[in-house]
């Protein structure tokens, strides 16, 4: 691992590992999004010179990574479970399902269980079409992210709902 990296993750709990764009591409290059003042960032994109420029909305710096055997699009994620949840409704949940968490006061175990709930009316209605298997395999496992909510484990409700992030980008 190229040292900066190194200096960047040591000691951190990692809390996600999540796949956010759709490219085989080996990442050359290290975004690295906002933390807290004087703390580490938040997070640490890996990117290939493609998408390296080509995301401005995305916050943090860039800089130039040797050695990396990462895909481009791996995220390594080390903020707290309700940042996660909120990226991933600002990223792709939302978007699909229409779902927001203000609309629950960011009450995570509601968000994901409507979230749900929509999704597999959702799949009702396609159901007829003979169904999109892509929808069907976010779907189980926004379920699964929806039971670990209700069972009080924020944590564990993020690992379903990175694969759904990842699923998503094919829809």
């Amino acid at each position: 691992m190229p040292s900066d990296i190194k200096q960047l993750t040591a000691g951190r709990q990692l809390t996600g590992l999540r796949q956010v764009l759709d490219c085989t591409a080996t990442a050359t290059a290290l975004r690295q999004g906002p933390g807290a003042p004087g703390e580490p960032p938040a997070w640490l994109a890996l990117l290939c010179p493609a998408h390296r420029d080509a995301l401005p909305g995305w916050p943090g710096t860039t800089a130039d990574t040797e050695g990396l055997r990462l895909d481009c699009g791996s995220v390594l994620d080390y903020r707290p479970a309700e940042q996660l949840l909120q990226s991933h409704a600002d990223l792709w949940l939302t978007p699909l399902t229409g779902v927001t968490p203000k609309t629950y006061a960011g009450v995570w175990p509601k968000v994901l269980d409507r979230a749900d709930r929509v999704l597999r009316a959702r799949l009702g209605e396609d159901a007829a079409d003979g169904g999109d298997e892509t929808l069907q395999s976010i779907a189980m496992m926004l379920e699964m992210a929806s039971r670990n909510a209700a069972n009080g484990d924020l944590y564990q409700a993020t690992v379903p709902l990175a694969y759904c992030e990842t699923l998503a980008q094919r829809l």
